[in-house]
């Protein structure tokens, strides 16, 4: 058996840092909005969270699956998945608000 090439070697976990890129692309601007509404003056700026609510989610459930398919292809060639586990973890941090207002019981 040949050994790896050396841009195997070094190969890094693209579907990884998608992942986290996209849930950084949409958890910078609802952590803004979170902020900013906790402002005395600013409680005007809630409606824009439920309009970034489905939006988010969504972009969750894709930061989501790419993690988890980053994760499966970094174990199959035996190595680390760091990134794709943090990018999974960010789609899932962004997925839960939305399941959460989904099947809540009080209206």
């Amino acid at each position: 058996m040949s050994s790896p090439s050396a841009a195997e070697q070094r190969a890094t976990d693209s579907l990884g840092i998608v992942a986290v890129i996209l849930a950084a692309f949409v958890l910078l601007p609802v952590l803004m909005i979170f902020l900013i509404g906790l402002a005395p003056g600013m409680n005007a700026i809630w409606w824009l969270g439920i309009v970034l609510l489905p939006i988010m989610a969504f972009l969750g459930i894709v930061a989501l699956v790419i993690g988890a398919v980053g994760i499966v292809r970094r174990v199959r060639r035996h190595r680390t998945p760091v990134l794709s586990i943090v990018g999974a973890g960010l789609g899932l941090l962004l997925v839960l608000p939305g399941v959460w207002v989904l099947f809540s019981t009080t209206l």
